[in-house]
């Protein structure tokens, strides 16, 4: 299985990004789950969390599931993949809202953390099914161009939610992983993380 804790490359993919991301979201849920922090801060990065990962959920369904569906026709096999990505993707939405509504009543930690527990679960076992034979899949089917493409959506572009999403997902990445990352943005884009997009997130990012 491929670990999301190196620099993934298939091909001609690089999926140091979205790896990267699916890192963040990890790290947020195992901090939710094991915090002793009050209600008000647990439920800030709960929010972070929620808006990560709905916006990366519909990103990759935008930019790379819709048209791996195109490229694997009469595909039985990679069909029945992409199939399988949507079901566990279905079952995370559920999941997700029972957590939010917890958190919007401020349920106490006893009853928010088999919630999480549950939520961490099915999104756990879906990044790494993912890893291990969606993306390897797509590095080989993609050209640059539509892998580049699943690159900008993911991180947001170069403005707007990729201000948020960077130096969210690079908050405790390894030197290599950041470096990567941020070679594959424009000059000015690195200009903006390292002078005012990294330390905002450092000074907001909920802490726990």
């Amino acid at each position: 299985m491929a670990s999301s804790h190196t620099i993934e490359r298939s091909g001609r993919a690089d999926w140091t990004l979205m790896t990267a991301i699916h890192d963040a979201l990890r790290r947020d849920l195992d901090e939710l789950i094991t915090t002793t922090a009050g209600p008000a801060a647990a439920r800030a990065r709960w929010i972070v969390f929620r808006d990560q990962l709905r916006r990366h959920l519909a990103a990759e369904h935008a930019a790379m599931w819709r048209p791996a569906r195109v490229k694997l026709t009469g595909d039985p096999h990679g069909q029945a993949l992409l199939e399988a990505m949507d079901d566990e993707q279905q079952l995370i939405g559920p999941l997700q809202a029972v957590a939010d509504d917890a958190f919007t009543m401020a349920a106490r930690p006893a009853q928010l953390r088999p919630l999480l527990a549950r939520l961490q679960t099915k999104l756990a076992s879906h990044l790494a099914h993912e890893e291990a034979d969606a993306l390897p899949l797509l590095g080989q089917i993609m050209s640059p161009a539509e892998l580049g493409s699943i690159t900008r959506a993911l991180r947001g572009g170069t403005g707007g939610r990729a201000a948020h999403t960077i130096p969210w997902a690079l908050a405790h990445a390894s030197p290599a992983v950041r470096t990567q990352v941020l070679s594959q943005l424009p000059a000015s884009t690195r200009l903006l993380y390292r002078t005012i997009w990294r330390p905002r997130h450092t000074r907001t990012a909920p802490p726990l």
